[in-house]
């Protein structure tokens, strides 16, 4: 069957609860991957995409990165999420680790499932959605239970949580909702977002609203444990919205969040800026000085002469590409993680 009727097949047996089982080449190295639907029993209403390698040197480091395109059709999101998770196996082709897509859906006129907006919390218990974030937990945790059953690999605690534009967005806030799961966020196009552990800001930028959204204090000592690596464009702000617009009246750059009430509520974002500045870059900059100081392991990289995406100039592509694959075999080699896999 072509793309297209691969696609339809696996929203449909997805659709119906049917898990799929299929192996695949990426690179040279060969994956078993699972595509799997829902299950209530265990509280997951979303599918997820799961690629296992099955070469020798496969390693204990769980990657998970959300999808990242915004659509309420199941067809679309897999093709999406299938894309993320080849690019993640090309990424870390030289030691290649698990790999999990959960696919999240997002629809208009409701919480922004994908960036884990405030509103999110409002979402009532009976609803599918309810708790998206906590829905990937348990998906980390299905995946991490098939890996030892079927592989005999045990994974690190901790994962290697990746993200691009809005799924960097979604990197930021499950970090701060889950940062006892996390070992290291590398987040590209999301640096006017970061968010700072303080009770001077509300979440989804500080941590003032934490407790009485998430029913739990929030974990300073876990957070601080995780590196987090940004990187973005130095021509991120070069694009800009056709409908939100800065604190002088002007049209607000595309991508940062702040100026975007869906992602952000436009008190916090007003309040974050008139602490830290209105231009992304120097905001971003601040930030990350006040999360040093916290002794939180940040870095922050500008890559000169690239944009956002190709809409705009040149975009990110290979000079990010080169980023992360830096940022994830530093974790490995950080935490000397080799196990050997049993067959």
């Amino acid at each position: 069957m072509n793309k297209d009727e691969f696609i339809r097949y696996v929203s449909s047996e997805l659709e119906h609860g049917r898990d799929i089982d299929l192996e695949y080449q990426i690179n040279g190295i060969p994956y078993k991957i699972k595509f799997l639907a829902t299950d209530m029993n265990k509280g997951i209403n979303i599918p997820c995409i799961f690629a296992i390698p099955l070469s020798e040197n496969t390693n204990g480091q769980l990657v998970v990165e959300a999808n990242n395109l915004e659509s309420g059709n199941l067809q679309e999101i897999i093709e999406q999420g299938t894309q993320t998770g080849i690019r993640l196996a090309q990424l870390t082709r030289d030691l290649p680790s698990p790999i999990v897509i959960p696919l999240i859906p997002s629809y208009r006129d409701y919480p922004y499932l994908q960036q884990l907006s405030q509103d999110c919390f409002s979402i009532s218990r009976d609803d599918r959605n309810y708790r998206i974030d906590e829905q990937v937990v348990k998906i980390i945790c299905r995946a991490k239970s098939i890996l030892e059953q079927e592989r005999g690999l045990v994974v690190k605690d901790r994962i290697f949580l990746n993200g691009y534009s809005s799924s960097g967005v979604f990197a930021q806030r499950f970090a701060l909702l889950h940062p006892d799961i996390v070992e290291t966020a590398c987040i590209g196009g999301a640096s006017g977002s970061i968010p700072i552990p303080t009770e001077k800001l509300a979440y989804p930028l500080g941590i003032a609203d934490y407790e009485s959204l998430t029913g739990k204090r929030f974990d300073l000592e876990s957070y601080s444990k995780i590196k987090f690596r940004y990187y973005v464009g130095e021509l991120e702000t070069q694009n800009k919205s056709n409908s939100r617009f800065d604190d002088f009246g002007q049209p607000a750059p595309m991508h940062d969040m702040s100026y975007f009430d869906r992602s952000v509520p436009t008190e916090v974002g007003k309040y974050q800026r008139s602490v830290l500045g209105t231009e992304m870059f120097s905001r971003a900059q601040k930030t990350i000085q006040i999360l040093q100081s916290l002794g939180i392991d940040v870095q922050h990289k500008i890559i000169l002469g690239r944009g956002h995406n190709n809409r705009n100039g040149i975009g990110v592509n290979e000079l990010a590409d080169k980023f992360v694959n830096d940022t994830y075999k530093s974790t490995i080699k950080s935490r000397e993680i080799n196990y050997g896999v049993s067959r």
